[in-house]
């Protein structure tokens, strides 16, 4: 994926919502204390989560929209050149615009929100299906998704993937599928895996901060190397290498612990006996 552009509402100096474009190379040039440091500190909160170098907190909301009550910060950023194929949900591909995932202008429009500085809850902001037999179906867990295809008659050939049975309901209404621009809450029940998967495949980011010392050891360098190992293991054919080489290790653990507990046995049975191997 590829960073498109980030709003910043109710964030520091920025009340309003304000966007920022990127292209391939993009430098911000202006006085000091304008917020260019913090629009580079509003993507290392986004996507780091507060594991990087910047921590969010309460004295980041806004004055003006602290003083009228208004403590929601956002973060918006928009992603294009979007992978064909994901998994979200079980091990099944299926894309983006399949899941009406993506916002008027075909791109991924991730959403954080962030009430008085605390965690944030995570919106994806788009085009979706309103109907109300078929709106909402990325929040539904596999046994509602099961009731209604019962209920509207609609077949499936595998109800055990919440992927398939959410394509078989929207096609039902595909004469009928209204579409707007809706925040879908992927904070909570079974979207939230759905998020935790579509996050890997987010770019990494990590700020380095030239006015002071860096080390190997700072956040912003190890983070990126925490998350290129993640992502090598979360590779489908290195899992089931992994798994073998599990399998085989505690087969061999077994035999060890087999062979010195058949040997303790003759020495002290009492003691043998009271061993799990």
């Amino acid at each position: 994926m590829k960073l498109d552009s980030i709003k910043l509402k109710n964030f520091r100096g920025y009340r309003n919502e304000t966007e920022i474009t990127f292209n391939d190379l993009t430098a911000f040039v202006g006085k000091n204390d304008i917020g260019k440091s913090t629009i580079l500190e509003a993507l290392d909160i986004f996507f780091n989560d507060g594991k990087g170098t910047i921590k969010l907190d309460k004295a980041d909301v806004n004055i003006y929209g602290s003083k009228i009550g208004d403590l929601d910060i956002e973060i918006t950023v928009c992603f294009s050149e979007l992978p064909e194929k994901i998994v979200i949900d079980s091990c099944v591909e299926t894309s983006l615009q399949d899941e009406f995932m993506l916002n008027a202008d075909g791109q991924l429009e991730v959403v954080k929100k962030y009430k008085n500085g605390g965690t944030g809850k995570v919106f994806i902001k788009a085009k979706h299906p309103t109907n109300d037999k078929c709106a909402e179906l990325l929040l539904k867990k596999n046994s509602e998704l099961k009731k209604i295809i019962r209920s509207e008659n609609i077949e499936c050939e595998n109800q055990s993937v919440n992927a398939k049975m959410r394509r078989s309901i929207w096609n039902k209404f595909s004469d009928d599928l209204q579409q707007d621009i809706m925040e879908i809450d992927v904070s909570k029940e079974d979207a939230k895996n759905i998020w935790e998967k579509l996050s890997n495949y987010l770019p990494t980011y990590s700020l380095f901060q030239s006015d002071r010392k860096n080390s190997d050891g700072d956040d912003e360098i190890q983070d990126p190397l925490k998350t290129a190992v993640k992502q090598i293991l979360s590779d489908t054919e290195l899992q089931v290498t992994l798994a073998e080489v599990a399998t085989e290790v505690e087969n061999k653990l077994k035999e060890v612990a087999d062979r010195t507990l058949t040997k303790l046995r003759e020495m002290d049975p009492a003691i043998a006996a009271s061993l799990n191997p």
